[in-house]
Parts: structure tokens; C-alpha cells; sequence
């Protein structure tokens, strides 16, 4: 009897889908990568372990990070001895699991389908850049899982027309967590949110107050209480790089281009534009739950576009993309009639997964930077930022008196240990607000003046790392973008050995004992250059 290919499909359902996942986490964990900004969380994570508190120096609160929660978890791991890079890949890969099972639940539910559903999640979960995201050190697959965990349990709610307070509590609690790990977690919130408050007001029995309270009072409380820590502790409710985006200029056109780019990368433009012509069929047949996904996608999207988009590949898309996944899933299982075209269209999707892994590279305009440049900085031989901050650590310490300024604000940080100046203000007050403005690039609007750091006492501005070979000759030096009031002062140069085969440079700004005598001990090379 010939193997029953069918039959075994349909028999082994559960198997599959638990291979399958498991297959996904695998790809993921063979894709791992980490990029500097995560070195943010884990110096504030390692500060709070240490006893010096949530802050990024010793002594000085801002809140420099964007993501509470996951900071939180990363000091958990550290605190009982696991490496957070390691911890970090653990707790990502953990919540990609997650965010695919429960994408799988809410298709399901959608398209009435346990084999759409699992199509659908199968194309999600080899998305290039979601998979990616699985890794990378932050907080993504665990902002989309909580977002996806609450989304499943609202859209049953909604259409069981079944409010119980237990349930309401729970989605209540899910998304605070949400709100925890990233407060633009809001943008995706508020319209289930909404549709369910709106529900709970039109049926007839129960109580009213009582129910939507269930839903909105454990959100406030939660958040509440965070944020009146937030503002004891911090001074501030909102984080400090609210505060550098909002003084500062962003750019729509650029925010339009980073979606674009995102959308011909992939190749999804003619999915996307088969899919608008389905929305007009969603608002009339009222889907409630389509509706809800399409709007929430809808101001992500366009919260992307305000915001400018963002320099890393397409990271920020991760959050709503199982949403976007789920629209694709109705329209190619459900508005699709002819199977020639629904499985054309899977195949694209695919297919665009692919032609993006292949292709995306650094757009030297719009400066998108893909994941492996992303890796790259930490540990190519010629950029190794890594090893920049444990060789600032193997010569300087217990040198509590040496201060840095860096733009590449994460690993040479963390590594060294020493008091940092974050130069593009997103860990200084004083900088997020007063700032030198020097472009549109979302993160990277400000820039420290020299006069500033100096006033810190600053000794050493690496700024972005200048890596060069250990035998070649040193001609100039990248310099800030001067504020017109700086003063004009000679500056010297020094060679700090990063390895056998390689040196960095460092601007030596203000004099320091300590400096001077390791630049003697080791012998460094010193050159005099004009603050240009």
C-alpha cells in the first residue's frame, strides 16, 4: 500500500506543526546575530545588578533605554550568572516561538483553517527579517508575542460576544506588558482596546462599568505605578529619547521611503495592492476582527512614516508584520477563489523572502543598515567594536577617572566599564534636549559639541570607531560637527592597539594623569592634529 502522503498530514496535524516551530527556531538560532544597541540594555541590566542602580552611569538617571521590560529580564539573567548576549538569544528565540504559535491561533481563527493557518505562519516565520529579529539583543519578539498573545484573546472576546472579567483581566495584564517592553506597543493596542470597551457598551446585560473596568483599570494601575516610579526615579514620565526625536526634525519623506523599501524588497507591492483592493469587502461585510487588524497595521505603518523609519533593516516592521501576515493570509485563503492564484501568491511571498536575503544591502542614502553590517561592527577584524570596549577595559582598569564620548553607544561602553558620554544624546539629558541638531536620521538627530564634552571632563572621544591596520600611517582623524562657539584648540591623536593586527584612534581631549602615565607604559603613538 503506497504511503498515504494525505492521510499522514491530516493524522499527524499537531506533530507537524510542533516540528515545524521547532525547524523555525532552529533556522533562527543559525541566523543569530547581535547589534550594538542591545550593549544598552545590558550596561543598564549589569548597573542594576552591581548595585548602582537602573542608569547608565553610575550616579547620573536617565532613562537612556526604550524597553523596561526586557531590561528587566536581561538583569534577571545576568543576575544568576547567565552572559546576557546568550540570555538575550534564549529569551528571543523563546518569544519567536511564541509570537509564531499564537499568529498560528488568531489564522486559525480567522481563516477557519488549520492548513491556511499554518501556511500563514510558515511564511511569517521564514520571513527574513522577522526571523532575524528573533535574535539581534532587543526587546522585538518579545513586544510582537505579548501584542499577539493579547490580540488572540481580544479577538475571541469579540467574537463569542463573551465578556467575562477574568478574561478581560487577562487581556488587561497582557497588554500592560506590552506597554512595559515598548510604549509605541499603544499604537496596536488602542484600536482592540477600543472595539472591545465599544462592545462591552452595546450589549445589554451585565454591568457595563464593571466589565470595561476589568479591562482598562489593571492597565492603568500597572502603567500608573511604572510611571510614577519613572518619575521619582528619572524625573522624566516619558524615556530621554523622547525627548532628542521630539525637539528634533523628522522627516515623513524619509519614513515613506524606509516602508517602500521594505515593501519592493520583499516584493510584496502587487500582494499589497491586491490586498487594498479587498479592504472595501472587509468594511462591508463589518469583520470586526479584520477591520481591527486592518486599522492596527494601518497606524503602525503610519507611525513608521512619522517617525522617519529607522537605520536598522527593517526592524521596527517586526511588531505588526504577523498583523500584515494574517491580511495576506484572508486574502489569498479567503478573497482568492482561483487555487492557481492563491498559491501564485504564496509563492511570492516566499519567494520575496528570499530575493530580500539575497539582495537588501546598504542603501548609502537612505542609510537602511542590513543585519549583517549590524553584526559586522561588533566583530569584523576591521571595525570590532566589541573588542574596542575590552581593550578600553584591559588598559584602563580600575580607572574610575577615565570618561569616554562614543557614538557607537552600545558594546564599547558596556566591554569597558568606564563613565560614558553618549554623543548622539541618547543617554544624556543634556544633549536630548540641547543638542547640536545634525540631521533627520531617527536616533541620530544630535550631536555633543566638543565645548560639551570638555565641560564633562571627557578624556578619550572615540566616537565612531576609526579602525585601522597596526602598521598604517595614521593621516587624519574623523572630527565632530563643531558648534560655531566651540573653541578652537590643537587636539592629539593617540594609536591604541586593539589586537596584533589592528590599532584604533582616539581623540585625547582633556588631560588626565592616568591617561598620560598608560600612554607612557605602553608606549603609545601620539599625534597633534588641528580641531577642525
Amino acid at each position: 500500500m503506497l504511503f498515504d502522503l494525505k492521510s499522514f498530514y491530516k493524522n499527524n496535524f499537531k506533530f507537524i506543526l510542533t516540528c515545524t516551530i521547532c525547524l523555525l527556531a532552529i533556522i533562527a538560532w543559525m541566523h543569530r546575530f547581535i547589534q550594538d544597541d542591545a550593549f544598552i540594555s545590558f550596561r543598564y541590566a549589569a548597573n542594576l545588578v552591581n548595585g548602582s542602580g537602573l542608569v547608565w552611569n553610575p550616579n547620573e538617571r536617565v532613562e537612556g533605554y526604550t524597553n523596561f521590560l526586557w531590561t528587566i529580564f536581561i538583569s534577571g539573567g545576568i543576575f544568576i550568572g547567565i552572559e546576557p548576549i546568550l540570555f538575550s538569544f534564549i529569551l528571543g528565540i523563546l518569544f519567536f516561538c511564541l509570537s509564531n504559535i499564537t499568529t498560528y491561533k488568531i489564522a486559525k481563527h480567522i481563516l477557519q483553517s488549520d492548513h491556511a493557518a499554518f501556511v500563514i505562519m510558515l511564511l511569517l516565520g521564514l520571513n527574513y527579517t522577522f526571523i532575524s529579529f528573533a535574535t539581534g539583543g532587543l526587546e522585538t519578539q518579545m513586544q510582537t508575542a505579548f501584542l499577539l498573545i493579547g490580540a488572540y484573546y481580544s479577538f475571541s472576546m469579540i467574537e463569542s460576544n463573551t465578556f467575562l472579567p477574568k478574561n478581560l483581566f487577562c487581556i488587561s495584564f497582557t497588554f500592560s506588558l506590552a506597554l512595559l517592553t515598548r510604549l509605541d506597543s499603544g499604537i496596536i493596542i488602542l484600536p482592540i482596546i477600543s472595539v472591545i470597551a465599544f462592545k462591552i457598551y452595546s450589549i445589554s446585560i451585565g454591568n457595563k462599568i464593571k466589565l470595561i473596568s476589568y479591562l482598562v483599570i489593571p492597565m492603568f494601575v500597572i502603567i500608573g505605578v511604572w510611571f510614577s516610579w519613572k518619575l521619582s526615579y528619572y524625573g522624566d514620565i516619558l524615556p530621554n529619547t523622547f525627548y532628542l526625536k521630539a525637539s528634533s526634525s523628522t522627516s515623513p519623506l524619509k519614513g515613506l521611503k524606509f516602508v517602500s523599501t521594505f515593501f519592493f524588497s520583499y516584493l510584496l507591492m502587487p500582494v499589497v495592492i491586491f490586498l487594498l483592493f479587498g479592504v472595501k469587502r472587509i468594511i462591508m461585510n463589518r469583520n470586526t476582527i479584520l477591520i481591527i487588524i486592518s486599522v492596527a497595521t494601518g497606524l503602525w505603518i503610519l507611525y513608521l512614516i512619522k517617525i522617519g523609519g529607522d537605520f536598522m533593516e527593517f526592524r521596527l516592521f517586526v511588531p505588526v508584520m504577523p498583523f500584515l501576515f494574517l491580511l495576506f493570509g484572508w486574502m489569498i485563503f479567503v478573497y482568492t477563489k482561483p487555487y492557481f492564484y492563491r498559491w501564485l501568491m504564496v509563492f511570492l511571498i516566499f519567494f520575496g523572502s528570499v530575493h530580500h536575503m539575497f539582495t537588501f544591502d546598504l542603501d548609502p542614502i537612505e542609510r537602511i543598515e542590513p543585519v549583517r553590517n549590524l553584526h559586522n561592527h561588533l566583530y569584523a577584524k576591521d571595525q570590532n567594536w566589541s573588542g574596542i570596549g575590552k581593550s578600553l577595559k584591559y588598559f584602563f582598569l580600575n580607572t574610575p577617572n577615565v570618561s569616554i564620548g562614543v557614538t557607537a553607544a552600545g558594546a564599547i561602553p558596556y566591554y569597558s566599564g568606564l563613565p560614558s558620554i553618549d554623543m548622539y544624546g541618547l543617554n544624556d539629558r543634556y544633549l536630548a534636549r540641547k543638542g547640536n541638531l545634525i540631521g533627520d536620521t531617527p536616533g541620530h538627530q544630535k550631536m555633543s559639541s566638543f565645548d560639551y564634552l570638555i565641560e564633562r571632563g571627557v578624556n578619550l572621544v572615540i566616537a565612531h570607531p576609526m579602525v585601522m591596520k597596526i602598521d598604517e600611517e595614521v593621516k587624519h582623524f574623523p572630527v565632530l560637527p563643531k558648534n560655531p562657539n566651540d573653541i578652537m584648540m590643537p587636539t592629539k591623536v593617540i594609536e591604541i592597539p586593539l589586537d596584533k593586527n589592528y590599532k584604533f584612534l582616539a581623540l585625547y581631549l582633556t588631560p588626565n594623569v592616568t591617561v598620560d602615565s598608560i600612554i607612557k607604559q605602553n608606549n603609545w603613538k601620539i599625534h597633534l592634529m588641528a580641531n577642525k
